[in-house]
């Protein structure tokens, strides 16, 4: 995942079209044997990220970095074939970001794009539950 331009900006599209794309897929999967993302397996993992973005400030991105990585884990706990809580899509979206997060600012760019997800999965008619 790239998340700048060559001239250091956050991509175009990455925050309105990208977001859409993968926010569709999530509520809307084309596997009919995947469930759509619930809202409250979207909640608990922004809320999780919004939690690390606080450590970040309190104790410093480097500090951090090892908690960032190790949300990986949780979500293909959740994405369990046997059991699963979030669909493939949303486990795959988590772990191919949380890989391109080396520096504060890929950090920061992806919690742009992760609240851009967000608004749209509740614009694609994402049920509260």
């Amino acid at each position: 995942m790239k998340y700048f331009d060559e001239k250091g900006n956050i991509r175009n599209g990455l925050l309105d079209r990208e977001a859409e794309e993968k926010a569709k897929s999530f509520v809307h999967p084309r596997d009919r044997n995947s469930n759509p993302l619930t809202s409250a397996q979207l909640r608990r993992f922004y809320n999780e990220f919004k939690g690390l973005e606080k450590k970040v400030a309190a104790k410093g991105f480097d500090a951090t970095l090892p908690l960032i990585k190790m949300v990986k884990s949780k979500a293909a706990y959740s994405a369990n074939p046997k059991n699963p809580k979030i669909p493939r899509a949303f486990k795959d979206f988590l772990s191919e970001n949380i890989d391109a997060i080396n520096q504060k600012r890929d950090f920061e760019a992806f919690m742009l794009f992760f609240e851009a997800v967000v608004g749209f999965c509740y614009g694609q008619g994402m049920k509260n539950n």
